[in-house]
């Protein structure tokens, strides 16, 4: 291992132990963290000058860290840790019932997939889908995430759906918009059958973490696959896999973890449902 890399774990070490309390000194970071006296006071020297490291203003010889090291966070957002806590626990789902799954979250006007198992399903249609999007009216991920997420977010994206300088899709039928999410919320999923026995299909649930919606759970199959016998197998494994996600992230946004969501006033796990009527 080279020096440049030891010296890179070194620093990490420094800063996880630091960030156990609030000062430090050379010989208590000495003795907890087990290296040389002469190595943490070259290592400290360099943090300091990078000002993730200060010297106590108030007891001579104490370190504390600095508010730059909690920007170094910023950029790691919420969706980011959804797609990280969940990987797990999608494969565990994917590896007992062989078909595979996709979270998807919102990106303007669309979903898009942040993390999948297909490389693990034999059965999957292609390689990953990390990084599609799918239109919130076309797919199973855009009309449960429509029908689950707030009315003040529904509404600003139905208007970045009509805003949109593409030729995609528009929302305009509102009635049939609302007859949709009345029969999503009811089954508590959303479903898209495909066209031809040869295409895919796909349902789809919500995830939500610390009463809020984050995400959607995708199941793909095979559109020949997809009937009742198959939802009644897979409709109660994907919301529980659903569930366990929402519970893997929710300890990270009590400790501050950013929020991208919009709060959530119903959902099936358990809060008040807002009027169906109340969609634009």
């Amino acid at each position: 291992m080279s020096t440049e890399v030891r010296s890179v774990q070194r620093a990490l070490q420094i800063l996880r132990v630091m960030n156990e309390r609030v000062s430090w000194t050379l010989q208590e970071l000495h003795q907890r963290t087990g290296l040389a006296k002469s190595t943490l006071h070259r290592l400290l020297s360099t943090l300091e000058t990078e000002k993730y490291v200060r010297t106590d203003p108030h007891v001579y010889g104490h370190y504390q860290l600095t508010q730059a090291v909690g920007n170094l966070s910023c950029g790691v957002t919420t969706q980011m840790q959804l797609a990280e806590l969940a990987a797990p626990i999608m494969v565990s789902t994917t590896h007992a019932i062989k078909w595979p799954l996709s979270l998807g979250v919102i990106d303007r006007h669309q979903i898009r997939i942040v993390y999948c198992t297909m490389p693990y399903s034999p059965y999957a249609i292609r390689p990953s889908s990390v990084g599609r999007k799918y239109e919130l009216t076309e797919s199973a991920s855009g009309r449960a995430y429509l029908a689950f997420c707030d009315p003040a977010e529904r509404r600003i994206l139905i208007e970045e759906m009509n805003s949109r300088e593409d030729d995609g899709p528009r929302l305009t039928d509102l009635r049939a918009l609302r007859h949709s999410i009345r029969e999503i919320r009811k089954q508590g999923f959303a479903v898209r059958y495909g066209h031809h026995r040869s295409e895919s299909a796909a349902l789809a649930v919500p995830v939500f973490s610390a009463g809020m919606l984050r995400g959607v759970m995708v199941y793909t199959t095979f559109a020949r696959q997809m009937d009742e016998r198959m939802l009644k197998r897979a409709v109660p494994t994907v919301l529980a896999t659903a569930q366990r996600v929402g519970e893997a992230l929710a300890p990270a946004l009590r400790a501050g973890g950013s929020v991208n969501g919009y709060a959530l006033n119903g959902s099936s796990a358990g809060g008040r449902a807002e009027p169906v009527a109340r969609v634009a």
